[in-house]
């Protein structure tokens, strides 16, 4: 694992190409500090901005489950409200499928990132990326919507259940 602060042109960069995504415009009403903490491990890359955590991940950035670093962004993002028989398997790392889905809020577009949540608590239990338009996934009735991309208990949210302290230092 490796963990350093970026420069300032890092830093330049790394927040104009978060604002650039759709769920990035929540960056506007976090006060950023100048400093970010990038931690690399393999694959991933973590992102400290201020209270924010986002990973960048094959390519795709989106900010991580935990809620003490994220809640604001969770809340902003179109959700996939998920029956509790869907929770068990996509809390593993299953794709989303139409059927175990109860209800959409937001609006999205193919490619988008949603939140999924459980429908006894609304908790986010994962983070997945459309692949269809809202209209087209409620004409739906069955098939896959969405791809896992993160979601509980997976090698990210362990990561930062790892580095925690390192997080919580700022």
């Amino acid at each position: 694992m490796k963990a350093n602060y970026l420069s300032k042109r890092e830093s330049s960069e790394i927040l104009t190409r978060l604002k650039t995504l759709k769920w990035g415009e929540a960056l506007q009403k976090i006060r950023i500090k100048k400093n970010i903490l990038r931690i690399e491990e393999e694959d991933i890359v973590l992102y400290k901005i201020s209270k924010l955590l986002s990973c960048e991940r094959g390519r795709v950035v989106f900010p991580t489950l935990h809620e003490e670093y994220n809640q604001e962004i969770l809340t902003l993002l179109p959700s996939l409200i998920v029956d509790m028989g869907a929770v068990p398997h996509i809390a593993k790392g299953a794709d989303v499928m139409r059927p175990g889905i109860r209800k959409f809020e937001g609006e999205f577009r193919r490619g988008d990132l949603v939140a999924v949540r459980d429908e006894k608590n609304l908790k986010a239990i994962a983070l997945a990326l459309t692949l269809e338009d809202l209209e087209k996934c409620r004409e739906m009735k069955r098939g896959k919507v969405a791809e896992n991309i993160h979601h509980v208990n997976d090698r990210i949210w362990k990561l930062v259940q790892k580095i925690k302290h390192l997080l919580d230092r700022d």
